[in-house]
């Protein structure tokens, strides 16, 4: 909700998130050994030539934001030798670090509310290195959540301000001889002069 309804937040997590994903990966074979350039070539077969890496790379990104971001592989097992046919984000709130050691992310079942390990070779996971210490108070919505807090507070006073600078005020009276039932009536509208510009007092 904050990138999408805070225009600063969003524009400086996008531009750290662009700055890295517009970077052209290479892979490079770790010696001249026939099984080291076989192995950086199946390599440059699942990041180069596969059109789907930089959603891959961005959905990864989405960890500057939230501490954590997992990605879930879903394999292709129809033939001898496996391959990833599909990466798809999961949303974090599936997921929860583990309040032993504030590390480790687990996945929340139905069963296990605390999370269970990930199954292996089945999520990819990024946890970025923003601040020394857990993963979650290193996220940079953290920081940015009160503000974030203050300043729609602020900017809906400011847009109701706007909305009735220069309306004419109007105002309610009531008699001498008002019910205490008119007389609340007339007061919950006080209560709300700021957004509707209206008060009440007695004729006297």
């Amino acid at each position: 909700e904050m990138e999408e309804r805070d225009l600063h937040y969003g524009g400086v997590l996008g531009t750290r998130k662009r700055a890295l994903s517009g970077i052209e990966p290479e892979v490079e074979a770790a010696s001249e050994d026939a099984r080291d350039v076989e192995i950086a070539q199946a390599v440059r077969e699942q990041i180069v030539e596969r059109p789907d890496f930089g959603d891959l790379v961005d959905d990864c990104l989405d960890a500057l934001g939230k501490g954590y971001s997992a990605v879930e592989v879903m394999w292709d097992t129809s033939t001898k030798q496996w391959q990833p046919s599909e990466f798809k984000w999961r949303d974090p709130r599936f997921f929860n670090l583990c309040q032993v050691n504030g590390q480790e992310l687990k996945l929340i079942t139905e069963d296990n509310m605390m999370g269970e390990s990930l199954a292996p070779y089945k999520f990819i996971v990024h946890k970025p290195r923003l601040k020394s210490g857990l993963p979650i108070r290193g996220a940079l919505a953290r920081l940015a959540s009160v503000a974030y807090l203050c300043k729609g507070v602020a900017l809906s006073d400011w847009m109701v301000f706007a909305e009735l600078f220069g309306m004419p005020i109007r105002v309610g009276k009531y008699g001498n001889n008002a019910t205490p039932q008119e007389k609340a009536t007339l007061r919950a509208a006080v209560a709300s002069l700021g957004s509707d510009a209206a008060a009440i007092m007695p004729e006297s």
